[in-house]
């Protein structure tokens, strides 16, 4: 007889997981609040899947950074709050800010990304989804010496533990207009970037629509949108989960994969996690003329520009301790003016639109926290900014460890 799995939580973490345990035989079924696969976080976010630019947040630089980062409306900011449990991640989050632990933890996430391309790769090879996935190349732009030597240093630790199967090369900014014509109207004080030519796209959204199809087509799986789960339990060996309108699901295991609000669940069994909020939001323009192909990241202003096609999402901020889910017109702006401070010429800034918050939720090591609880529950949560790009790879781990 089949092994019957519930996840709670269809974003592209849920609807991967989902694929992973239902190819290897499991009747699933996919457990949302929304009336929909992908209408949190995984709906709008930066498009990237950026299997070789796995840094962690967390660095020497960030902790020197601090003071700034406090007080800050910029790309990035930390809250100030006075939650025990917001108090207890910043204190593991500066224990991870050491030049070891940025090591070690970068190295776990490029590990994990790999694994993610490998089930990408193999996924797109026996379905034929639609959701705009490419190879695009990425640039990851630099302003300055400094930035350029960290830059040399992080990928010569990627390149010796990966044995340069993560192809990176520092480039100067004359050679940037050769990968795309569109970057010659860069911000002038760009002295050059990181540019990965592998690195992919693809829409998270449409993604999570089409292979949610595959998973109900070929694999009679089901799914409970608009079904708020309030609680879960574990009970003798069978996992159950209490929706909203009182009903009870049974299977033999329980996935939680609903990020920030796992904890909500997760609390009450004495399981929650070291996970905390990091807002982001993203808009939309129509594509232009000036529109590069390629995938654009500034650091400086932490934000990312993709190429969907006929439309360009920007994404970016990162917003540690912010729980709300509401778009703060002033952030809009500022991405807005970021984005054409940076690519002036980057897409129809007049028509942006498509507005989008989102709550990435963030460890203290960067590492997404995927383990079996009980022998009926597991979690799978705590991707932060890299969801979309460790999600087929966490699904895979997830996957075998309740497959032992």
């Amino acid at each position: 007889m089949a092994r019957t799995a519930i996840l709670v939580g269809a974003g592209v973490i849920g609807v991967s997981c989902a694929y992973a345990l239902a190819r290897r035989g499991w009747n699933v079924t996919l457990v949302d609040g929304a009336s929909g696969p992908a209408m949190g976080t995984s709906h709008a976010n930066g498009a990237q899947l950026s299997y070789c630019y796995t840094d962690a947040l967390g660095s020497p630089a960030v902790l020197a950074s601090l003071p700034r980062l406090l007080s800050g409306k910029g790309g990035v900011s930390f809250g100030l709050n006075f939650n025990p449990a917001y108090f207890r991640w910043a204190m593991q989050f500066a224990l991870n800010c050491s030049a070891s632990k940025f090591r070690s933890n970068t190295l776990a996430l490029l590990e994990l990304a790999a694994h993610s391309k490998r089930a990408m790769d193999a996924l797109c090879d026996q379905h034929d989804l639609d959701f705009g996935h490419r190879i695009a190349g990425k640039i990851n732009l630099l302003y300055s010496a400094k930035d350029r030597d960290h830059a040399a240093g992080v990928r010569a630790i990627k390149q010796s533990a990966q044995h340069g199967q993560c192809e990176q090369d520092i480039i100067d900014r004359d050679a940037l207009y050769a990968l795309d014509p569109a970057l010659t109207g860069l911000d002038p004080d760009v002295i050059g970037a990181v540019s990965t030519p592998s690195e992919v796209v693809g829409d998270p959204f449409l993604f999570c629509t089409a292979l949610l199809e595959v998973l109900m087509r070929e694999y009679g799986a089901q799914t409970r949108f608009g079904s708020e789960v309030v609680s879960v339990q574990d009970r003798a060996g069978t996992g159950s989960v209490m929706l909203a309108n009182g009903e009870r699901l049974t299977a033999d295991r329980v996935v939680i994969a609903s990020g920030i609000d796992s904890n909500r669940l997760l609390a009450p069994l004495g399981e929650a996690e070291a996970i905390q909020p990091m807002k982001g939001y993203s808009f939309e323009m129509p594509a232009t003329s000036g529109s590069p192909r390629i995938s654009v990241t500034d650091g400086k202003r932490r934000l990312v520009f993709t190429n969907l096609g006929e439309r360009i999402r920007v994404a970016g901020i990162a917003e540690l301790g912010n729980g709300t889910r509401t778009i703060d017109d002033d952030r809009t702006q500022w991405l807005i003016d970021s984005a054409r401070e940076c690519l002036p010429k980057g897409g129809d800034y007049s028509q942006a639109g498509r507005f989008w918050a989102g709550l990435r939720p963030a460890t203290p090591n960067s590492q997404p926290v995927i383990r079996r609880a009980s022998t009926v529950l597991a979690i799978n949560a705590g991707h932060g900014a890299l969801g979309w790009t460790l999600a087929m790879g966490s699904a895979e781990r997830l996957a075998e460890l309740l497959s032992d």
